[in-house]
């Protein structure tokens, strides 16, 4: 069995699939669970291109004219706020409370997005095939949107997006859509005839940092791609398909979120990897102190950080028994102009649980990972770092910290 704890968009566990393994992903962000609890997904392929067929033939009512949205290139051109309350109001059900609506979108935009969503959710469809649907228009939302969709750094409207809406941008959110649905289709056939017919893999949302609370069994692999430090927004980069998808209702439910994202650039001193845990290891105390010379803000950031990859390993070392490999895929961001040692970070908080057994590297070449947007990460190179499990130490839980787990109610997911 393979584990990817950080899963994302579970292209980990698709490779798992190919090559007939069993497989468990979980992932903090439930946006990301979404995509990868589709991707992994077994589809009867005639079946779901009839359920699509269905859902694209009632879409066809909605649909502007091909002038109108070449009228409406331009942001000037958009509905009157009159005409927006007009036109909606059928479908005003599906309009999420995402804060500074109007900054992201331009309002036939939020008309047609919601209309979209609106018949997804009401057609008489298979529920995974909805799945698959309601995973497409995610897969819209950002391009569909006046914010970048090319970096994964975070979510803004750039200068680039800027110039565009300046020129003239057509925005055809159902063109969008049935064009990602075809694509969608295609890919999942793609997949049932390449995943080994022996593969399961689950998919749920869960904290890697507090692995234990949702695992109770052994793997026999770890392949996952942690967070890096500092380079990605995370908690940003899906609040708007998070708001449209209805995974949160207000801004005070993303804010629950915020806490269980590892690798944030900024964390309140409360969090309490900050208030109340301390690095221990040398390189890793060494600097912090060196950030904190010159920034709390960073300080905090960067000790939050690895004591959250700390956590993770710490729990990883109850499920994965003496010799089993722990590859993570990391990336080395950068401090005041230095690059920041994580391979050599992760090496050291592993401690005697783990040793660091292979590194390899290799040039990112997608501009889409390019992340230069935060705090100068400049990441053009990702490590393989291979990890093997020791036997130093036991590889199961206490007897008596199972007791305290059971005392304090926690309920356990396979």
């Amino acid at each position: 069995m393979v584990l990817d704890p950080f899963c994302g968009s579970g292209t980990l566990l698709v490779e798992a699939a190919v090559l007939g393994r069993r497989s468990i992903g979980l992932d903090v962000d439930p946006v990301a669970v979404l995509v990868a609890q589709a991707k992994v997904h077994r589809y009867q392929v005639l079946s779901l291109r009839r359920s699509a067929a269905r859902v694209l033939k009632k879409l066809e009512r909605y649909r502007r004219p091909e002038t109108e949205y070449f009228r409406r290139r331009f942001p000037q051109e958009d509905l009157t706020e009159r005409q927006y309350r007009s036109q909606v109001k059928d479908a005003q059900k599906w309009v999420p409370a995402i804060p500074n609506l109007a900054h992201w979108f331009r309002r036939y935009v939020v008309v047609d997005l919601a209309r979209i969503l609106q018949t997804i959710e009401r057609a008489r469809i298979p529920a995974s095939h909805r799945l698959l649907l309601r995973v497409v228009f995610a897969s819209i939302i950002r391009n569909a949107s006046n914010a970048d969709p090319v970096p994964v750094s975070g979510l803004e409207v750039t200068s680039h997006m800027i110039r565009r809406d300046k020129a003239g941008r057509v925005i055809d959110p159902f063109g969008l859509f049935d064009a990602a649905v075809g694509r969608a289709i295609d890919a999942c056939e793609d997949y049932k005839s390449q995943a080994q017919s022996s593969a399961r893999a689950t998919v749920f949302v869960g904290d890697a940092t507090r692995l234990d609370q949702y695992l109770d069994v052994q793997v026999d692999a770890v392949v996952t791609s942690p967070p890096y430090h500092g380079a990605v927004d995370y908690y940003r980069r899906h609040q708007l398909e998070m708001f449209w998808l209805g995974q949160t209702k207000t801004q005070r439910d993303r804010l629950d979120l915020l806490h269980s994202y590892v690798g944030r650039p900024k964390v309140p001193e409360s969090h309490p990897f900050v208030a109340k845990a301390v690095l221990r290891t040398k390189l890793a105390k060494n600097w912090e102190a060196r950030i904190r010379k010159v920034s709390d803000e960073r300080a905090n950031a960067f000790r939050h950080y690895l004591i959250g990859m700390k956590a993770f390993f710490d729990n990883l070392a109850h499920r994965v028994p003496p010799g089993a490999p722990v590859i993570l895929i990391v990336g080395h961001s950068a401090w005041n102009n230095s690059e920041i040692p994580t391979t050599k970070l992760f090496a050291e908080i592993a401690g005697a649980r783990f040793r660091l057994h292979e590194v390899l590297k290799y040039p990112v070449k997608n501009r889409y990972m390019s992340y230069s947007r935060h705090n100068n990460a400049d990441i053009s190179t990702e490590y393989v770092l291979v990890f093997k499990r020791t036997r130093r130490e036991a590889t199961q839980p206490t007897k008596e910290s199972e007791a305290t787990k059971r005392k304090q109610g926690v309920r356990r997911t396979t």
